[in-house]
């Protein structure tokens, strides 16, 4: 699937990165993004990794390993050099979810809905991060033991029960 025998511009190869993240083809979108890099770093005299390329890297490995520390630190450093691009934080929430580190997670999509307020993938990932059913005792508060124990036997018998609305995404 890789070019081997002509060079191709490393644009050309992220985007059949992308294409191939979105197919859920981690290993061949992690081969064409690195090759991405490869180009771009042989084309561009001593600039740096674009950041954009260092993110959605990070995206496929975490996707592809589960819980990858190296995947978290790539789109860290991506979102902490290009601070303005709404997708890398986008990414960055992603693969905090995915670490289950869920209030970074919120923290990096709401810095990228600041950046870009329409930006349609960090307000799924926000629908989906913000459901939340009500407290079995709503006079109760959230923390409380009866709220929180029967809240997870109620969790657990929609899961045994396949009616957990989650299961369908």
């Amino acid at each position: 699937m890789l070019a081997e025998t002509a060079p191709q511009n490393p644009d050309g190869l992220f985007r059949q990165g992308l294409d191939a993240l979105e197919r859920k083809h981690y290993q061949q979108a992690i081969k064409l993004i690195q090759e991405a890099m490869e180009q771009d770093r042989l084309d561009a005299t001593g600039k740096g990794p674009r950041m954009r390329y260092l993110s959605y890297l990070g995206l496929a490995l975490n996707l592809s390993q589960g819980r990858s520390e190296e995947g978290l630190k790539l789109c860290e450093q991506a979102a902490k050099r290009e601070f303005f691009d709404a997708d890398l934080f986008c990414n960055l929430g992603i693969v905090y979810l995915r670490n289950r580190q869920k209030r970074q997670a919120f923290d990096a999509f709401r810095k990228g809905l600041a950046l870009k307020p329409k930006h349609a993938r960090i307000r799924e990932e926000l629908a989906r991060l913000e459901r939340r059913d009500p407290p079995v005792f709503p006079g109760l508060g959230r923390t409380h033991f009866l709220n929180y124990y029967l809240g997870l036997l109620r969790r657990r018998l929609r899961v045994l029960t396949n009616r957990d609305p989650s299961l369908n995404e």
